[in-house]
């Protein structure tokens, strides 16, 4: 499967939800830009949270409750520091199962309303507890957490249509995780995706926020971070192997993504 598309393997069938902690910093989120067919809702604890998407950016603080719709393309960022938040991801058959509206032509909302908060948190409680049939407690709480985060994106009336992301900008996302090492250039994904480098370009950069380059370094920068850390690999090699062939160039892309040297990497 595509890198960029984060699919979540849930070892139990029974219990098709998602559940965990996240923290990411003002430099870099936890995950590249990605998406997936599920719904994904957030509960801010800590910093201020940046949610960033098909052109949007959304500013969400603690207790802050955040739906991002299915198949959006986002990432989130500290806007200072750091941010913490819990991130509850439903499966989509779990969904479909209930007849949950998903309104997939949206992109994401920042909720306030006191029973959406207080039914994350009773989730977050039940999930840290876990009595006795902790789960079919948790299913049931994240149902009506989904059935009130529906009812407030209909009134809020989001109609979605400036904000669904184009296919096109799925695709190079997908062609881009699976070749970023090599000797790509943006003149080569218009080919291969058979549009023009203005459109494609211009597309990109309102669907995620980055260039087409910016985004190709980054994962670059990315993968030559983990393979420094791993210690199986010198700055150079791992340079190299993550599409690099100019140290000069390498270190001074690395420090502008990552907001550190590549030495910085090692022992992470």
């Amino acid at each position: 499967m595509p890198t960029f598309y984060e699919k979540h393997n849930y070892l139990d069938p029974d219990f098709p939800i998602f559940f965990h902690h996240d923290c990411c910093s003002r430099e870099n989120s936890r995950f590249p830009t990605h998406w997936h067919e599920h719904i994904e809702l957030l509960y801010i604890t800590d910093g201020i949270c940046l949610v960033c998407g098909n052109g949007i950016t959304l500013k969400a603080a603690p207790g802050d409750v955040v739906m991002i719709s299915p198949n959006c393309v986002h990432d989130i960022h500290a806007a200072k520091d750091s941010c913490g938040y819990y991130c509850i991801t439903a499966d989509k058959g779990f969904c479909d199962s209930f007849g949950v509206p998903l309104c997939r032509g949206q992109f994401a909302l920042v909720l306030q309303d006191a029973p959406i908060r207080e039914c994350y948190e009773s989730i977050i409680h039940t999930m840290q507890e876990k009595l006795r049939h902790y789960r079919m407690e948790a299913k049931a709480l994240v149902l009506r957490l989904l059935i009130l985060c529906c009812r407030a994106a209909e009134d809020a009336d989001m109609d979605g249509k400036d904000h669904a992301h184009s296919p096109m900008v799925t695709e190079a996302i997908n062609y881009l995780h699976l070749h970023f090492a090599e000797a790509l250039t943006v003149d080569d994904l218009c080919a291969h995706l058979g549009f023009s480098k203005f459109y494609l370009c211009r597309s990109f950069k309102a669907a995620t926020g980055k260039t087409i380059m910016d985004y190709l370094n980054y994962l670059r920068c990315l993968n030559a971070r983990r393979l420094i850390a791993s210690g199986q690999y010198n700055i150079s090699e791992s340079a190299r192997r993550s599409g690099f062939h100019n140290m000069s160039y390498f270190s001074r892309t690395y420090l502008k993504q990552m907001g550190a040297k590549p030495s910085q990497a090692r022992g992470r």
